[in-house]
């Protein structure tokens, strides 16, 4: 199984919406500091227990991570360069073209989970695999009428057919070995954002990210009857991801999603574990952060 990251730069450099957590300013943390230290401790922690890691980024997350932070990927590769030209606001492009790269088996882990286990590892050998389901489809009861209507060509595969137990995945990990469906769905995510690139800057940033990203792989997988294998049994609203006080008995997978990022407390843990199990990392990036005024 191959692991990998993904590091789009464009999106952390839009000011314009530099005070909205819901774009991906400074990947969505308090600073850009604070956003280097997660992800710093973040790919330290997965490659202690899955060393096969690698970086999809462009050339600005190679100079970052490899030529910088000389963070322990296998590889590092700047095919997002290939994607610069994308509305900054479509933030999750990054990932999917990292998807659709993918020649054999994969997992991908965002920046923004820690492991302290071997936790994946009973759910690697799935067809498709993600870190857990959620039911909330309230929270695309407007932006999914809205695209059907005013977006042009949208692909079948963003039509519905249930709403009632509609199970959305959350990707905070995401891979398999059913390489082909997963090509289908990036292939779509694409198709939908090209005939459209007029629209784009005018959609909410977090809500239509994961249209694009979850509800549209949700709806694939549902359609073709896939059974997905999941991390937690339990549905996100049941889920402490942030549990840093079951470390690492309990709690073997954190994931500061969304707004956890902007908890002072939960940082406090990151900083301070970075500082603690890898200080020459933490020297080195609080030497980049000084110099550069982060």
């Amino acid at each position: 199984m191959r692991f990998v990251q993904s590091f789009w730069s464009k999106p952390i450099f839009d000011v314009e919406h530099q005070n909205n957590w819901k774009f991906r300013y400074d990947g969505g943390f308090p600073n850009s500091f604070l956003f280097y230290c997660a992800w710093t401790y973040s790919c330290l922690s997965i490659r202690k227990y899955y060393p096969n890691l690698h970086l999809v980024t462009d050339d600005y997350g190679i100079y970052l991570f490899k030529d910088v932070l000389q963070l322990p990927y296998l590889s590092f590769s700047n095919a997002l360069n290939d994607i610069k030209d994308y509305n900054e606001g479509a933030w999750a492009l990054g990932k999917l073209y990292t998807y659709q790269l993918q020649k054999e088996p994969f997992c991908h882990i965002d920046g923004d989970v820690f492991l302290f286990g071997s936790v994946l590892d009973p759910i690697l050998q799935a067809p498709v695999f993600c870190q857990s389901f959620n039911y909330d489809f309230g929270q695309y009861a407007e932006i999914h009428p809205y695209i059907l209507e005013h977006f042009k060509n949208v692909p079948k595969e963003f039509t519905i057919q249930n709403e009632k137990n509609f199970k959305l995945i959350n990707a905070g990990i995401i891979g398999g070995n059913d390489l082909k469906t997963i090509q289908l769905y990036t292939s779509k995510a694409f198709e939908l954002i090209d005939n459209n690139t007029d629209k784009i800057s005018d959609m909410h940033g977090s809500i239509f990210n994961l249209y694009y990203e979850q509800f549209l792989l949700s709806n694939i997988i549902a359609h073709k009857g896939i059974e997905v294998a999941t991390l937690f049994n339990k549905p996100d609203g049941e889920l402490d991801l942030a549990a840093f006080h079951g470390i690492p008995h309990q709690t073997q997978y954190v994931h500061l999603l969304s707004h956890l990022k902007l908890s002072t407390a939960y940082m406090e843990q990151i900083v301070v574990r970075l500082r603690l199990e890898y200080p020459e990392h933490y020297e080195r990036l609080l030497k980049f952060s000084n110099e550069h005024s982060l």
